[in-house]
């Protein structure tokens, strides 16, 4: 039954939140990475989290389900929270003034603000597997370079809201006019799997594999939510809206884009293990 509810729940997700962040597969992969890394003990704390959690929702039953589900309450109307999810760092491609765009709200505040409830014993259960579910999301959302940034052009002078108003068109199947945003957030097709426990484990190792820890050096260690936010400008400037506008991506793009979105979730997930086993070993 909970299974049943999972997917029900999941499914209307990805078909109604495209845009918002990394699909459902791309964050639990994120999270299994992260989850496979922590300590034993801290293991079991996040595990106890997971359970106060699933007080209120009997949906989530393992750590990799609460990855997406700050998204779901889009679903059910609950705005609050939506600046969390992102920060604009604003640049400019011409002359069009630079303004600052960023949020008083925003993923980097969010985290600050959401891990000294991780680390309170004292705070109550639901409450601690409500903000864990939040951050494990917020940490892999800062990993995608299009949450971090906002274009500012003579066309959007107010910034294009992370690629959502940066339209490409999309030739695997039926040719389609999306949104950059759209396109890293299904990981230029990476995450078009069913967000099932076996795809998560089989992305999962595909992943680890082709960029294990060891590949990002000491970047594994950098816990600073302003320094991931940065590195996410750096390469959407560089490179993410490299592709032109209103064209087909060409397949050197979407390759190197591919190993973009890999080495990011894979980073996301090494990060949110050293964050959690630091908060709460």
């Amino acid at each position: 039954m909970y299974k049943i509810k999972f997917l029900l729940l999941f499914t209307g997700l990805v078909l109604s939140f495209h845009c918002f962040s990394w699909n459902v597969l791309g964050h639990m992969v994120a999270a299994n990475i992260a989850y496979e890394r922590l300590h034993p003990q801290v293991r079991e704390k996040v595990d106890k989290m997971v359970i106060g959690l699933s007080q209120e929702y009997p949906e989530i039953q393992y750590f990799t389900q609460i990855a997406p589900w700050p998204d779901a309450l889009r679903a059910q109307k609950i705005d609050t929270f939506t600046h969390w999810h992102y920060i604009d760092f604003a640049f400019s491609v011409d002359a069009t003034p630079v303004q600052d765009l960023t949020d008083d709200d925003n993923a980097v505040w969010a985290i600050n603000k959401i891990e000294p409830v991780i680390r309170n014993v004292a705070a109550n259960a639901f409450e601690r597997g409500r903000f864990l579910a939040f951050l494990v999301h917020i940490v892999a959302d800062l990993h995608q370079p299009l949450h971090t940034v906002s274009r500012i052009s003579t066309a959007h002078p107010n910034g294009d809201h992370g690629g959502n108003l940066y339209f490409v068109h999309y030739s695997e199947g039926p040719l389609r006019a999306i949104s950059l945003h759209k396109l890293w957030d299904e990981g230029l097709g990476i995450f078009s799997a069913d967000p099932s426990q076996k795809s998560v484990a089989a992305l999962t190792k595909v992943i680890t594999s082709l960029y294990p820890e060891e590949y990002f050096g000491t970047k594994v260690h950098d816990l600073s939510p302003d320094n991931w936010a940065r590195e996410g400008t750096k390469i959407a400037e560089l490179f993410v809206y490299s592709t032109l506008e209103n064209h087909v991506p060409n397949l050197e793009y979407m390759n190197k884009g591919k190993e973009i979105v890999n080495q990011r979730i894979a980073l996301s997930g090494y990060r949110l293990a050293n964050l959690l086993n630091q908060l709460l070993d």
